[in-house]
């Protein structure tokens, strides 16, 4: 193995998010709901229900400080109304500054309150844009509150003509307390909470990215396994879903990428393979639900356009699903098993799907079928019959089935999919094979997400200059032996 340290990228740590967002979703709304319980919590500690709304309204008139309007008479005019509706927002201001709630808690010699005490609890607000101000005051107390607006009518004209030089307020209604329901809820508290479950919930994405990171960059996968990467095939669970896709030539865009990836790891495949006839070669991965039966059978199709008369065998014994990719239905007299069992012939075993692709598939059954000397036996009866066999099995991870295989053949497939199985599972899985001597051609990366044009086009290019470089590598290599002959001659 080479060095298996892994960078993380922001894009890395974008996809965690993304990956976990269904666990930040929950632990949002934990949070929420943490806030809720909290404010409930001090609602029946009566920490926020005792509250009252204090409502009072004033009427603004422009008297100076002889006691005149501005008109010099003792009843207002049209211009001292309009003055007085103009002055209302100076009003507003001198009404809710420090001077006046100062001077109503002296007036009424309150301790343990202060001017800012009053400025937080008040509001004053014109009434449609008339010389009317409506007062409201949330207080702890009923008739304190009753009594603090009172103070503020009262000091209220002293400070006006000190300040403005003109101006007076009129009480239009007395100020009256009304209990308020439950007070001021604290959706403070409630946003606190739910930012604090975002968090958790993000922090909980990126730390199991760096405890437990996965292949989320198939270009990591050379240099963490030394493996070579057959194909990189782009999710699309549509295509896959579909029965029958697989040999269908009518596919959507997406699936026809798919289709020329598994075509250009085919062609990859069989030059690693090189001049050997009669080859077995089964697929695995590490862990179940990587695509590896969706990727034999695709690699399997790909081989048979180029040529090659293959056979498929679902060794999957435990999980067979390879012939309903196929098949509408696996019948027994068709299956594996039928022929281990000798209740059939190879013949009548063995399906055609098409000039050059044949599958042996297998039915699950209470008394699973042992992959051992006698199967391998007879499917190395078979070999002679075929370019290539290519087997399903189990995922090395799980099961030790799949290294049952190792009796009819060293050769294997390796399957990734993109972003799931952990890089330690990934590498205690080649690990295995590689204790046992089997020789692993490559790799195919599965379920690849946001694979666009440039990624498709860098592989392709990859995949086509190694397939060119070891070509040329190998036409040098026999020219020179041609050469060496004709010197010998």
């Amino acid at each position: 193995m080479n060095d298996t340290r892994l960078s993380v990228r922001i894009e890395d740590l974008i996809r965690a998010v993304i990956k976990n967002r269904g666990l930040i979703i929950a632990t949002t709304l934990a949070g929420l709901f943490l806030g809720i319980v909290l404010s409930a919590v001090s609602y029946l500690r009566g920490e926020m229900s005792r509250e009252y709304v204090i409502k009072s309204s004033i009427a603004v008139t422009s008297i100076n400080e002889d006691g005149l309007f501005t008109t010099m008479t003792n009843d207002p005019n049209q211009i001292d109304i309009h003055l007085a509706e103009d002055m209302v927002d100076a009003v507003i201001y001198v009404l809710k500054s420090d001077s006046t709630l100062g001077a109503a808690i002296d007036e009424m010699e309150m301790v343990g309150v202060s001017a800012q005490d009053l400025y937080r609890n008040i509001t004053l607000q014109q009434y449609n844009e008339t010389q009317i101000i409506e007062m409201t005051l949330y207080w702890r107390s009923a008739g304190e509150g009753v009594q603090i607006l009172n103070a503020i009518n009262k000091v209220a004209p002293s400070i006006l003509i000190r300040t403005l030089k003109i101006g007076n307020v009129a009480v239009v209604n007395e100020p009256t307390a009304k209990y308020r329901l439950g007070g001021n809820i604290n959706a403070g508290l409630w946003l606190y909470t739910m930012a604090l479950g975002m968090v958790a919930g993000i922090g909980f994405a990126v730390l199991r990215l760096l405890i437990i990171p996965t292949v989320t960059n198939p270009r990591d996968i050379t240099k963490l396994f030394s493996l070579d990467v057959l194909g990189e095939i782009p999710e699309n669970k549509q295509y896959f879903s579909k029965k029958g896709a697989i040999l269908a030539e009518d596919d959507d865009a997406l699936g026809a990428i798919i289709k020329d990836e598994y075509a250009s790891s085919a062609h990859f495949l069989l030059y690693q393979m090189g001049e050997a006839k009669h080859k077995c070669i089964y697929v695995t991965s590490a862990e179940a639900d990587e695509g590896k039966t969706n990727a034999v059978a695709h690699l399997a199709l790909q081989l048979s356009d180029l040529g090659k008369k293959v056979l498929l065998v679902d060794c999957d014994l435990r999980n067979p699903t390879l012939g309903t990719i196929f098949l509408n239905k696996v019948e027994y007299q068709h299956s594996l098993n039928a022929l281990y069992r000798g209740d059939t012939t190879f013949e009548n075993a063995i399906t055609s799907l098409n000039g050059n692709l044949d599958i042996l598939p297998a039915i699950l059954e209470r008394r699973e079928l042992p992959l051992r000397d006698a199967m391998a036996d007879m499917i190395n009866d078979l070999t002679e019959k075929y370019d290539l066999i290519l087997m399903d099995s189990a995922p090395i991870g799980r099961v030790s089935d799949s290294m049952n295989l190792n009796r009819i053949t060293k050769d294997v497939i390796f399957v990734i999919r993109y972003d799931y199985a952990s890089l330690s599972s990934i590498r205690d899985a080649l690990g295995r094979l590689e204790k046992t001597g089997v020789h692993v051609y490559g790799c195919i990366v599965n379920r690849v997400k946001n694979m666009n044009q440039a990624n498709r086009r860098y592989y392709k290019g990859y995949h086509s200059y190694r397939y060119a470089s070891k070509a040329k590598g190998k036409m040098s290599a026999d020219k020179a032996n041609i050469q060496n002959d004709e010197k010998k001659v």
